[in-house]
């Protein structure tokens, strides 16, 4: 489950205990709003992917791994 926390004045989406994203502004409502939201995805069912869509990621991601910067 997501939580807001606060990381030094800043508001901090949590989850499981790690910080996963830092909401800047001090824009609290935005950030309980993210929250809201992703709890509301992490409710449902895991996402299931076909043959025909895992070779069309592959391909996807063989396309474009010269462009991208992986860190």
């Amino acid at each position: 489950m997501y939580f807001t926390k606060s990381l030094n004045g800043v508001p901090t989406i949590q989850r499981d205990g790690r910080n996963v994203l830092a909401v800047w502004g001090q824009d609290w409502r935005f950030a309980s709003y993210l929250c809201e939201l992703l709890n509301e995805i992490d409710a449902q069912p895991p996402l299931l992917l076909n043959k025909h869509d895992r070779v069309w990621l592959k391909a996807m991601d063989h396309a474009f791994a010269s462009e991208v910067q992986h860190v």
